[in-house]
Protein backbone atom coordinates (compact mmCIF):
# COMPACT_ATOMS: atom_id res chain seq x y z
CA UNK A 1 0.00 0.00 0.00
CA UNK A 2 1.40 3.38 -0.97
CA UNK A 3 1.35 6.01 1.79
CA UNK A 4 3.15 9.34 2.10
CA UNK A 5 3.84 10.71 5.59
CA UNK A 6 4.19 14.50 5.70
CA UNK A 7 4.08 17.42 8.15
CA UNK A 8 1.43 19.23 6.12
CA UNK A 9 -0.49 18.20 3.01
CA UNK A 10 1.60 19.26 0.02
CA UNK A 11 0.13 21.03 -2.94
CA UNK A 12 1.70 18.39 -5.15
CA UNK A 13 4.96 16.90 -6.35
CA UNK A 14 5.91 16.18 -9.95
CA UNK A 15 6.70 12.51 -10.54
CA UNK A 16 7.99 10.56 -13.50
CA UNK A 17 5.82 7.66 -14.65
CA UNK A 18 8.05 5.28 -16.55
CA UNK A 19 8.96 1.67 -17.17
CA UNK A 20 11.68 0.26 -19.37
CA UNK A 21 11.26 -3.14 -20.98
CA UNK A 22 7.51 -3.48 -20.38
CA UNK A 23 6.72 -7.18 -19.85
CA UNK A 24 4.03 -9.18 -21.68
CA UNK A 25 2.11 -9.39 -18.38
CA UNK A 26 -0.02 -6.73 -16.68
CA UNK A 27 2.33 -4.23 -14.99
CA UNK A 28 1.40 -1.26 -12.79
CA UNK A 29 3.22 1.95 -13.76
CA UNK A 30 1.34 4.42 -11.51
CA UNK A 31 -0.86 4.14 -8.41
CA UNK A 32 -2.69 6.73 -6.34
CA UNK A 33 -1.37 6.94 -2.75
CA UNK A 34 -3.05 8.01 0.45
CA UNK A 35 -1.51 10.56 2.82
CA UNK A 36 -0.80 10.50 6.54
CA UNK A 37 -1.28 14.09 7.75
CA UNK A 38 -1.15 15.72 11.21
CA UNK A 39 -4.59 15.74 12.86
CA UNK A 40 -4.19 16.11 16.63
CA UNK A 41 -7.75 17.50 16.86
CA UNK A 42 -8.98 14.21 15.37
CA UNK A 43 -11.21 15.91 12.82
CA UNK A 44 -10.99 12.92 10.48
CA UNK A 45 -12.25 9.47 11.40
CA UNK A 46 -9.62 7.32 9.67
CA UNK A 47 -6.48 7.33 11.79
CA UNK A 48 -2.93 6.39 10.82
CA UNK A 49 -2.39 2.98 12.48
CA UNK A 50 1.25 3.93 13.16
CA UNK A 51 0.52 7.32 14.80
CA UNK A 52 -2.78 8.21 16.50
CA UNK A 53 -2.04 11.95 16.06
CA UNK A 54 -2.30 11.61 12.30
CA UNK A 55 -5.19 11.00 9.88
CA UNK A 56 -5.27 9.15 6.57
CA UNK A 57 -6.51 11.34 3.70
CA UNK A 58 -7.22 10.52 0.02
CA UNK A 59 -4.52 10.99 -2.60
CA UNK A 60 -4.40 11.56 -6.33
CA UNK A 61 -2.04 11.17 -9.28
CA UNK A 62 -2.90 13.75 -11.96
CA UNK A 63 -1.31 13.16 -15.39
CA UNK A 64 0.38 16.23 -16.85
CA UNK A 65 1.39 14.54 -20.12
CA UNK A 66 0.36 11.62 -22.28
CA UNK A 67 2.19 8.35 -21.69
CA UNK A 68 4.63 7.80 -24.54
CA UNK A 69 5.23 4.21 -25.64
CA UNK A 70 8.36 3.59 -27.72
CA UNK A 71 8.61 0.37 -29.73
CA UNK A 72 12.31 -0.57 -29.61
CA UNK A 73 11.95 -3.66 -31.78
CA UNK A 74 12.29 -4.27 -35.50
CA UNK A 75 8.65 -5.40 -35.78
CA UNK A 76 5.24 -3.81 -35.22
CA UNK A 77 3.99 -4.42 -31.65
CA UNK A 78 0.92 -3.63 -29.54
CA UNK A 79 0.65 -2.10 -26.08
CA UNK A 80 -2.51 -2.20 -23.95
CA UNK A 81 -3.22 0.43 -21.27
CA UNK A 82 -5.88 -0.06 -18.60
CA UNK A 83 -7.27 1.63 -15.54
CA UNK A 84 -7.69 -0.65 -12.53
CA UNK A 85 -9.95 1.11 -10.02
CA UNK A 86 -9.64 0.82 -6.26
CA UNK A 87 -13.10 -0.80 -6.39
CA UNK A 88 -11.57 -3.75 -8.26
CA UNK A 89 -12.80 -3.16 -11.82
CA UNK A 90 -10.51 -2.82 -14.84
CA UNK A 91 -11.12 -0.94 -18.08
CA UNK A 92 -8.78 -1.10 -21.09
CA UNK A 93 -8.91 2.34 -22.65
CA UNK A 94 -6.07 2.14 -25.16
CA UNK A 95 -4.81 -0.68 -27.36
CA UNK A 96 -2.20 0.87 -29.61
CA UNK A 97 -0.30 -0.75 -32.47
CA UNK A 98 3.11 0.90 -32.82
CA UNK A 99 5.31 0.39 -35.89
CA UNK A 100 8.94 -0.68 -35.41
CA UNK A 101 11.14 2.11 -34.03
CA UNK A 102 8.19 4.50 -33.55
CA UNK A 103 6.62 6.17 -30.50
CA UNK A 104 2.90 6.51 -29.75
CA UNK A 105 1.23 8.98 -27.38
CA UNK A 106 -1.39 7.35 -25.16
CA UNK A 107 -4.11 9.79 -24.01
CA UNK A 108 -3.61 10.13 -20.26
CA UNK A 109 -3.08 13.90 -19.99
CA UNK A 110 -5.70 15.33 -17.62
CA UNK A 111 -6.58 11.91 -16.17
CA UNK A 112 -6.62 11.36 -12.41
CA UNK A 113 -5.97 8.22 -10.43
CA UNK A 114 -7.68 8.47 -7.03
CA UNK A 115 -7.47 6.72 -3.71
CA UNK A 116 -10.65 7.57 -1.82
CA UNK A 117 -10.89 4.65 0.61
CA UNK A 118 -8.71 5.73 3.55
CA UNK A 119 -6.30 2.99 4.49
CA UNK A 120 -7.47 0.77 1.62
CA UNK A 121 -5.04 -1.67 0.06
CA UNK A 122 -4.81 -0.08 -3.40
CA UNK A 123 -5.78 3.15 -5.09
CA UNK A 124 -6.59 3.46 -8.79
CA UNK A 125 -3.74 2.06 -10.92
CA UNK A 126 -2.55 2.63 -14.47
CA UNK A 127 -1.36 -0.67 -15.94
CA UNK A 128 0.34 -1.61 -19.20
CA UNK A 129 0.81 -4.89 -21.09
CA UNK A 130 3.05 -5.37 -24.13
CA UNK A 131 2.32 -7.87 -26.91
CA UNK A 132 5.90 -9.11 -26.49
CA UNK A 133 8.24 -8.73 -23.51
CA UNK A 134 10.95 -6.03 -23.49
CA UNK A 135 9.72 -4.36 -26.68
CA UNK A 136 8.37 -1.12 -25.16
CA UNK A 137 9.68 1.64 -22.93
CA UNK A 138 6.97 3.97 -21.55
CA UNK A 139 7.33 7.39 -19.98
CA UNK A 140 5.25 10.39 -18.93
CA UNK A 141 4.87 12.90 -16.10
CA UNK A 142 2.25 13.36 -13.40
CA UNK A 143 1.61 15.25 -10.19
CA UNK A 144 1.17 13.32 -6.95
CA UNK A 145 -0.89 15.19 -4.37
CA UNK A 146 -3.46 15.12 -1.63
CA UNK A 147 -6.82 14.90 -3.37
CA UNK A 148 -8.31 18.36 -3.79
CA UNK A 149 -11.77 16.87 -3.44
CA UNK A 150 -13.33 18.16 -0.21
CA UNK A 151 -10.08 19.26 1.46
CA UNK A 152 -10.99 20.48 4.92
CA UNK A 153 -14.54 19.10 4.81
CA UNK A 154 -15.41 17.10 7.90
Amino acid sequence: MARITCKTPSTGKAVSVSRTNVPASVTTIAEAPDFSVPDTSQAFATRDPLDAGRAIRPGEVFFLTPIYARNKSAATATITVELATEAGTSVSFAVVTVPAGETAAIPTQGMSLLKRIPGGLNGDRLRVTASAANVFDVTGFAEEKLSSEHIGVV
